[in-house]
């Protein structure tokens, strides 16, 4: 990786582990997302489903990267998801 690209992934990495407001949080709970301690990578991947949930292709398809990548290193016995994409136009 070169140097300006892993500043990016740690800025981001670090970023994405921060704790959501208090208010945040309660945006989540009120949404029915119950989830403890919710950080900025926890809304991120919610407003992906929220999106994939829709019918939006290119997040569908992001989730199963991110729902294939967490399965392939999982220990054996986990079993994946898999997201049918049975929305018709």
């Amino acid at each position: 990786m070169r140097e300006n690209d892993k500043l990016l992934y740690k800025t981001l990495k670090s970023i994405l582990n921060e704790k959501l407001s208090t208010e945040e949080a309660l945006t989540l709970r009120e949404e029915g997302f119950l989830v403890k301690d919710p950080t900025r990578k926890t809304a991120v991947m919610i407003a992906l489903y929220k999106k994939a949930a829709s019918g939006d292709l290119s997040a569908i398809k992001e989730l199963r990267s991110i729902v294939s990548e967490k399965t392939e290193e999982s220990p054996s016995g986990l079993k994946a998801v898999m997201i049918v994409d049975d929305i018709r136009d």
